[in-house]
């Protein structure tokens, strides 16, 4: 970000507006510093030291430069884009000073919605649609309990209301516990931008549950790879399944691959989630899979994500995946017993689940697997990892007979 400054009217004789001007990524940000001075008593970057209340007016400008500096390394440190618009709405926040009247007049719903504007450019779309539900119960919670919405409210009564609400609506602790993370973190983000200077919030407890996940054999992988559904769609959903389960890709960066990201042996993608190139070495299957769909569509072909998300749970049901799969998960204390058929649960993303949990049950080391997965730590390589009882067995078994 290149920070200079500029006179509104600099051949005046009398005292005229100091302007700062943001240049980022070719687009000029103009905002006027609230100081005004003669041009004679002006340096170009600071007011002369024998004008009148230069120090207090150099102060002021030393604050605007500090701001726009502090709002360019908060998106550094959280390696997010800044663009124009959210450098614009970030100084506004911050340049304004803290009015507890006017922050107890603006409701946390309303500022919800600005939050969401200004984070559409930096997290997914997922994201967004689950901080857009999470506001939604709030706004519901807000109009059936008729509680008021306002930043001085969000105290720990408020919290002990909310879960008691949640539990009473049969949420399950995984799922309340990340409404809550939500909430934290808007609420952080809205005290940055001083809409409020209520902290209790930091106070509130995250629920933790470990959410159960189906576990996928490399035999019913492979059932599913071969058996040819008859129709074109249902096959270009197995494929694209296939694909991730022998890639560890993500659907959407599977969406997003350029024929020019594919090389013989390598794929080099440019990973949405972890904001980052990874090279991902190509197997013999998902190199047949690439040149079936270029050799009949151009490219790999892909319907939209709920479209397979629908289908693979049919695609699993034909193939006989169908066993009744029962799971326990808790809202509060309260225990819930929740039952389907196996294929119910599946979605696309389980093929990174499988490729993940597959690699380290023959043997690749940890670190190498999370360098082609893009994962940055342990705990969140984890969570994919569902090892089947039945690849646990064998691993006994295959240990104790040495």
């Amino acid at each position: 970000m290149n920070i200079a400054f500029f006179l509104k009217e600099p051949t005046k004789a009398t005292e005229t507006m100091v302007y700062v001007s943001a240049t980022l990524k070719g687009q000029r940000l103009k905002r006027s510093t609230g100081v005004k001075v003669k041009p004679s008593q002006w340096t170009g970057t600071k007011v002369r030291q024998l004008a009148p209340e230069s120090a207090i007016k150099n102060l002021k400008i030393e604050n605007t430069v500090k701001i726009l500096k502090e709002i360019e390394r908060e998106y550094l440190l959280k390696e997010q884009p800044l663009s124009k618009e959210i450098l614009e709405k970030e100084f506004e926040h911050k340049i304004t000073p803290v009015n507890t009247t006017t922050a107890r007049k603006k409701d946390v719903l309303s500022v919800f919605n600005e939050f969401i504007d200004v984070r559409k450019q930096s997290v997914s779309e997922n994201t967004i649609k689950t901080y857009k539900t999470c506001k939604n119960h709030l706004q519901t919670f807000s109009t059936e309990m008729k509680f008021d919405m306002s930043f001085q409210n969000i105290t720990l009564n408020f919290y002990d209301e909310l879960l008691a609400y949640f539990i009473e609506k049969n949420f399950y602790n995984s799922t309340i516990g990340k409404y809550v993370t939500i909430l934290k973190t808007f609420m952080n983000w809205a005290g940055e931008r001083r809409f409020h200077n209520n902290m209790e919030f930091k106070k509130f407890l995250v629920f933790k549950d470990d959410s159960e996940k189906i576990k996928l054999t490399p035999e019913i992988v492979e059932k599913l790879r071969t058996t040819d559904f008859e129709d074109d769609y249902s096959n270009i959903v197995r494929d694209i399944f296939i694909f991730s389960s022998y890639t560890g890709l993500r659907f959407v960066d599977i969406q997003n691959m350029r024929p020019e990201d594919v090389t013989e042996d390598f794929l080099r993608l440019h990973i949405k989630k972890a904001k980052e190139m990874l090279d991902i070495p190509l197997l013999d299957i998902p190199k047949e899979i690439i040149k079936a769909h270029t050799e009949r569509y151009g490219r790999l072909k892909i319907p939209t994500n709920q479209f397979c998300n629908r289908e693979i749970k049919k695609l699993f049901e034909t193939i006989g995946f169908d066993a009744k799969i029962r799971f326990v998960k808790y809202s509060g204390k309260n225990e819930i017993t929740v039952e389907k058929n196996a294929h119910d649960y599946l979605t696309m993303h389980y093929g990174r689940v499988f490729f993940i949990t597959n690699s380290l049950i023959n043997g690749m080391n940890e670190e190498f697997i999370r360098e082609i997965t893009g994962h940055k730590d342990y705990k969140s390589f984890k969570k994919y990892v569902q090892f089947s009882r039945e690849m646990v067995a064998d691993s006994l078994h295959s240990a104790w007979k040495k």
